[in-house]
């Protein structure tokens, strides 16, 4: 499986997230509905940003021990997840001057920052542990 892997589908299922995350559940309150959607979201996010690590460092991480692919993957993952979240704090300096930024693109506070890192490393752990299982079967 590996040495054969694309960007293009991490990228749409990536596009996908988003374009759900920020539109789909503005129109139809998907955030207000489902207490834990944000939390999924950043959970499908992971598991994205892994599949995209991965797809993007194949050819390197294919000579890792198991355990150091798990902790590249992981992250590399978390560092994007930390660079979203930090976009998502600096949003709310946005608020007067750029409301229309600040609608789609808004975060919570510490504990949702917290919950948010927690699950993006959750789903690019899950992606991780399961595609490299898989790789060696």
């Amino acid at each position: 499986m590996l040495k054969r892997l694309t960007p293009y589908a991490p990228l749409a299922f990536a596009a996908v997230i988003l374009a759900v995350g920020i539109f789909v559940s503005g129109r139809w309150g998907l955030y207000a509905k489902w207490e834990h959607f944000d939390t999924f979201m950043h959970f499908l996010g992971g598991i994205a940003a892994a599949w995209l690590a991965l797809s993007l460092m194949q050819w390197d991480i294919v000579r890792m021990t198991a355990w150091k692919q798990v902790l590249v993957l992981l992250g590399l993952a978390t560092l994007l997840a930390v660079f979203w979240e930090f976009a998502e704090y600096l949003a709310g300096f946005g608020r007067d001057y750029a409301p229309w930024f600040w609608r789609w693109f808004h975060g919570g506070d510490l504990a949702d920052t917290m919950l948010d890192l927690v699950a993006g490393m959750a789903g690019a752990l899950v992606f991780a542990l399961w595609t490299l299982r898989a790789e060696r079967r």
